[in-house]
């Protein structure tokens, strides 16, 4: 089974993002082949050095180092959404692919299961 997790939530503000990465840590502890999508706002997920004590939320950062250790190796960031917001400085500590619209199309269509946040 595998299954596409699109995030398309800033990483504070809502539970959404640490929502998602719970349930694709989870799917990963189970053998699940899991892919996870960062789109939108989203990309300021994948901020290195990120400071939330300030409004006194969990820094996630630690979470997305940890998608490989479950087994989690496709984590993809819209190009275009990193274009459009002017991001050009990822966390060198992840392994990210940039992928393009046509790409994106092909993953929604290739995946069993898309949830979205």
């Amino acid at each position: 089974m595998s299954i596409l997790i699109v995030q398309q939530s800033a990483p504070y503000g809502s539970s959404n993002a640490k929502e998602a990465l719970d349930i694709a840590l989870a799917a990963g502890t189970f053998d699940q082949e899991v892919a996870i999508l960062f789109t939108g706002d989203a990309c300021y997920q994948l901020l290195a050095d990120q400071n939330p004590k300030q409004i006194d939320q969990k820094n996630i950062s630690q979470m997305l180092k940890a998608l490989p250790i479950y087994g989690i190796e496709n984590i993809l960031v819209d190009k275009e959404s990193l274009e459009i917001r002017a991001i050009k400085e990822l966390d060198k500590d992840l392994n990210l692919k940039q992928v393009s619209k046509r790409e994106i199309k092909s993953l929604y269509q290739n995946a069993k299961s898309v949830l979205r946040f």
